[in-house]
This record gives structure tokens, C-alpha cells and sequence, in this order.
């Protein structure tokens, strides 16, 4: 085992926590990440701390809240020369690359020393099928409705172009500089829409899915920040009925998240063949959820727990003991203090997150007691909220002064809002206070508006 031990962080987009084989779904076929689990660590409560693209990867790369860096929104522009997890571990001496989506605006490296391949141009999507760019569109407004097999030739697909250059790369570390510790980003595009998948991984779950058992009224319940988010996203409320139509989306979902497991397994394989796996941490993680169809959604910046919560899986071999399974509450700010831990690194004080390197190596309880997580429904800063999950309670506030308090051991879907019952009022106002002082919501809009801003979305950019 090398002093500095190698890091292989994949990140995947949009990948609801409970499309996992190792999580007990039993439709989704996930072998790769069902081995990491089996001879690593899984948690089972981990959550983003913005369940939006940008604001999530932002929070991740700093191991910071949104709170304390003021990005919220997908045109935000984090901080140049902030530190970064990339950048600290350069300065430790790490060889570090990101291959794939960063889904940065502005700078495009935030401490990175290589990027041999990703959106630092253009979208950070492939529209499928292929549109053209004096076409004036996007290619990516109609997504619900061109679910299916992907029209793209499979070599051309940003997933296999992931692994062909993360196996190239550390095919030429091995030979180039194998005595230096390195720290590899693999970020795919997917399952985030457009949701096609190459047709073997379709033709696995077309006509094999059940959408999810939705409460008649759960729709008619949602409070007006999800009402709000809901509409911001395309086509709301087409596709959320169970149809056929939504069924081959969700069959397409559950592709998407089968082919990004294949490219991992074949990394993965790669690692092995090299010769790497004893020396290197292995993490998986998603930048956030997907609803997938529960209370009637698809898409996230909500707080239930299918867009709110996200996989994380740890594989080290000298030092994680194999098949651990975690319950405490962690985020995705905890990897930049964890992985500093197990490397022998300091860790900044400015980060928001604490090392889980004890309860990886050891088991055990983790020590916090709760953690929270923010929300801006895309271009509209009035509707903000910010979520705390404690114990078996998770509590949402919003800026309109609407509440939620669900019990997530009796109610995991979360379809029973208790904030307004008497019986819990005293722990709605235990909540109240820890959300008050923590998220200040009298300064939200404040935060939001000092953010600097791209002029559009990468999403939004006509070429890919």
C-alpha cells in the first residue's frame, strides 16, 4: 500500500438512490455497483446538499453548503481560486483529472490538472436524437417523449467516450508516472435525460417496469415550491400518469442507470488489470436524485428523498472492511474531509462536512445529528427552502413559510406531512430553530442575487 493511496471518484447524474441491486431493487441490474457495495461500504442515508447540478457539484468540490458560497442556480459561477478538492490534493502532491461532465460555468479546471475530455464547450448533454444547431433548439425540450433507444452511434456516446479516455489515462499513469498518487474524476452525463440508453440496456425493462404506486391525492398535496418546480421543468405533467408513454420513460431510466453501472464495471475491470485496485479508494456517488415518478414527479430540486438523497459506496481495500452498510446521516460535503483522512492530507477548515473515515474503517455510529440541504426552483429565488434530516425526521422550510415534517422510518415515501399536528408541535419548533439559525432565510435572497451569473445554461447551448 502506497502512503498516498490512489482516488477513483466516479459521479454519475441524477441517480435515484434506490436503483440499486445492493439497496434491494429487484428490476434494476447494477453488478458493478452491487460488487463495490459487497466488498466496500454503502450508505444508506446520504444525501446532496443541493438536488440541482450545479449547486451540488459546486457544494461537493468545496466540501461547502450552499450557504457559505452563494451558488443556488445552473448559470452560477463558483469562485476561481476557491479551494477546491482537485486543487487541495495538487498541492499534495496528487496527479488529478477530470473525465466527463463538470458542469462548471466559467472557469473550467477549479484545481483539476487535466481535463482530457468533457463539456468544457457547449452542452453538457448529447440531444438524442442528434439536433442541428441552426435548427435553433437545444434537442433536449422534448425528452419525455423521445425516451428510448439512443440514436447515437455507441462509440460517439459521451458514456463510452468516459471510459475509453479513463482507461487510456490511467493506461498512461502506469507507464508514465507510477510512483505518483493520483486522483481520477469519472463524471457521466447519465441517467440524467435525454434517457437513452443503447438498445440492449432498453430492451432489458420495456414492458418489465411498474411505475410507482402514487396516492390518488398526492399530487393535489404538494406545497407550492414542488407545484413551482414542477412547472419549470419540460412537459410537467404529461408523463406522470402511468401511461404508456411514461412507463417507456421509466424503462429508459432504469437503461440509463444500467449502462452507466456497465461502464463503471468495465473501469473497474481495467483497474484490476492494471494492477491499481489494492492501492485505491474507490467512491461512487450521484450529484442528486430522481424523482422517477414518485408523487407524480420526474426530475429533482425537490427534498423527497428520490431527489434529495443520492448512492455513495466506498471500496478501499487495505482499510474498509468488505459488505459494511451504514444508516447514519452523511452528505456529499463529508468526502472532501474523508478522502483528506484516509490520504494522510489536512483537511481545510473551511469545510461544512466531518470525515467518515472512522465509521468506514471501524463501524459504528456517525457524529452529527443531522444534516441539511438547500433548494432555488430554477430562475425563480422566492421559492427557496431548506431541509434538515435528523434521526427518523426530515423537516423542509420554505421561504414562503410553509412546512413539512415527515417520519421517515413510518412513512419513507414521505406521503404523510405532519407539521401542522399538534402532537409534534414541539418538534416543528425544535426544527424551526435549527433551520432559523442555520440557513438565516431573511438572507437567502440576498445570497442568491450576489451569485455572478453565465448568461444561459449550458444545457441551453445549441451545440454539444
Amino acid at each position: 500500500m502506497t502512503k498516498h493511496p490512489n482516488i477513483l471518484f466516479f459521479l454519475s447524474d441524477q441517480h435515484n438512490p434506490r436503483f440499486v441491486g445492493y439497496g434491494g431493487d429487484t428490476v434494476v441490474r447494477t453488478p458493478a455497483l452491487d460488487r463495490l457495495a459487497d466488498e466496500g461500504t454503502a450508505f444508506s442515508n446520504a444525501y446532496c446538499q443541493n438536488p440541482l447540478c450545479v449547486p451540488s457539484r459546486a457544494s461537493l468540490i468545496t466540501g461547502r453548503y450552499s450557504r457559505n458560497i452563494g451558488i443556488y442556480d445552473n448559470q452560477d459561477i463558483l469562485e476561481a481560486n476557491c479551494v477546491t478538492l482537485p486543487r487541495h490534493f495538487a498541492r499534495a502532491g496528487y496527479r488529478t483529472c477530470l473525465i466527463g461532465k463538470g458542469h462548471f460555468n466559467g472557469e473550467q479546471l477549479h484545481g483539476y490538472g487535466e481535463r482530457p475530455y468533457g463539456d468544457l464547450f457547449g452542452q453538457a448533454h448529447q440531444p438524442d436524437p442528434r439536433r442541428l444547431p441552426e435548427g435553433g433548439e437545444s434537442g433536449l425540450s422534448g425528452w419525455p417523449f423521445t425516451a428510448g433507444t439512443s440514436a447515437i452511434p455507441l462509440a460517439m456516446t459521451q458514456t463510452e467516450i468516459c471510459v475509453a479516455e479513463s482507461v487510456k489515462w490511467l493506461q498512461t499513469h502506469i507507464g508514465t508516472r507510477p510512483e505518483q498518487p493520483f486522483f481520477l474524476s469519472v463524471h457521466f452525463d447519465k441517467p440524467h435525460f435525454p434517457v437513452n440508453p443503447p438498445r440492449i440496456f432498453f430492451e432489458r425493462y420495456d414492458g418489465a417496469v411498474s411505475y410507482p404506486d402514487v396516492p390518488a391525492d398526492s399530487v393535489a398535496r404538494h406545497v407550492p415550491f414542488v407545484v413551482k418546480a414542477n412547472e419549470g421543468f419540460f412537459d410537467q405533467g404529461v408523463y406522470n400518469q402511468g401511461d404508456a408513454a411514461s412507463l417507456r420513460l421509466l424503462a429508459a431510466y432504469y437503461g440509463c442507470v444500467e449502462w452507466v453501472d456497465d461502464a463503471i464495471g468495465r473501469i473497474l475491470a481495467s483497474l484490476d488489470y492494471l494492477g491499481l485496485s489494492e492501492d485505491t479508494i474507490v467512491v461512487y456517488a450521484s450529484d442528486h436524485g430522481e424523482m422517477a415518478g414518485e408523487h407524480g414527479c420526474w426530475q429533482k430540486t425537490k427534498f423527497y428523498d428520490a431527489s434529495a438523497r443520492v448512492p455513495l459506496v466506498f471500496r478501499w481495500r487495505p482499510g474498509i472492511p468488505a459488505g459494511g452498510r451504514l444508516d447514519g446521516i452523511v452528505g456529499l460535503i463529508d468526502l472532501f474531509p474523508t478522502l483528506c483522512t484516509f490520504s494522510g492530507v489536512a483537511v481545510p477548515e473551511h469545510c461544512d462536512g466531518i470525515s467518515l473515515a472512522e465509521p468506514l474503517t471501524r463501524g459504528g455510529g456517525i457524529d452529527r445529528d443531522g444534516i441539511f440541504a438547500e433548494s432555488v426552483v430554477l430562475k425563480n429565488p422566492e421559492y427557496a427552502g431548506c431541509m434538515l434530516r435528523s434521526g427518523e425526521w426530515k423537516y423542509n422550510y420554505y421561504l414562503d413559510g410553509t412546512r413539512e415534517l415527515y417520519d421517515l422510518t413510518a412513512d419513507p415515501f414521505e406521503y404523510r406531512n405532519r407539521a401542522d399536528e399538534p402532537a409534534v408541535a414541539g418538534i416543528v419548533r425544535g426544527f424551526d430553530e435549527r433551520i432559523t439559525a442555520f440557513w438565516e432565510p431573511s438572507l437567502q435572497l440576498e445570497r442568491y442575487r450576489r451569485a455572478p451569473r453565465m448568461a444561459r445554461e449550458k444545457h441551453f447551448y445549441e451545440f454539444s
